[in-house]
């Protein structure tokens, strides 16, 4: 059982917390102060009068959305399997399941461009969707799973005395008590996949395809480049995933902390 907190141990978490959001507003305040110089709104208007921005914003828009569907749907339906029902097996192949938390995505790049060359999935949606499904299941896989083992059994059993199946237990038990967790998986998909630059990079070279991320790249030429509108187009991209984090920071809070405690 915790302890009531002295006063001078709440002094010490505060400016620990303090500490920790002045490394994340200084450089916000920053970007958005050289956002501003040499020429104030207009490199605002710049970035949003870019003739491809519309482009970029649809593309990333209709990646994230996508990204976020599959892997809400393979997560759900593993977590699932890997916490309810149990199969000869399920532990090793859950460890093997968390193995890609080890592996950095730099180091599947090679695999990755030759499988999406030979399927040919370049300068297409499916090249940004399937790899960023892929890296995201470990981690979502691992919090979904932990969440989804402290649902009561008992819950389980008394629906199948009801003669529920597996699937109307998946539908009509798991899923409801499992919102939490899987809108804190949706919501991490949906952020990684708008801030996503390495694939877009790296697969992406038709410019109407391009997602948002490539967005400052066309402020930056050979021999000169035009900082500030780079610095206003990263500020524009930043607004939305603020706005979503603002909104969904409870439902996150929540789901972070599912299955902590047994």
């Amino acid at each position: 059982m915790f302890g009531r907190i002295k006063l001078s141990e709440k002094i010490t978490i505060n400016v620990l917390l303090m500490l920790i959001v002045a490394l994340w507003l200084v450089p916000m305040f920053y970007l958005v102060l050289y956002s501003f110089e040499g020429g104030g709104w207009a490199n605002y208007k710049a970035v949003l009068t870019l003739d491809l921005f519309p482009h970029f914003l649809l593309n990333s828009l209709i990646v994230s959305v996508s990204v976020l569907t599959a892997l809400l749907v393979v997560v759900a339906l593993a977590a699932y399997g890997f916490s309810k029902l149990k199969f000869p097996g399920h532990g090793i192949l859950f460890a093997l399941c968390l193995i890609g938390l080890m592996i950095p995505p730099v180091a599947m790049l090679v695999p990755l461009f030759q499988t999406i060359k030979t399927l040919h999935w370049m300068n297409t949606y499916f090249s940004l969707i399937g790899p960023e499904v892929a890296m995201s299941i470990p981690f979502s896989l691992l919090i979904a799973r932990n969440a989804f083992e402290e649902i009561p059994n008992e819950l389980l059993e008394a629906a199948d005395i009801d003669g529920c199946g597996v699937w109307g237990k998946f539908v009509h038990i798991i899923l409801p008590l499992a919102v939490p967790v899987l809108t804190t998986v949706g919501i991490l998909a949906f952020l990684n996949s708008w801030n996503q630059y390495l694939f877009p990079l790296v697969f992406i070279s038709k410019e109407t395809m391009m997602t948002v991320t490539m967005a400052p790249k066309f402020f930056i030429q050979e021999y000169t480049s035009d900082f500030h509108k780079v610095f206003a187009a990263l500020v524009l991209i930043t607004i939305p995933i603020v706005i979503l984090y603002i909104f969904g920071q409870k439902y996150m809070q929540r789901g972070l902390t599912s299955g902590a405690i047994k």
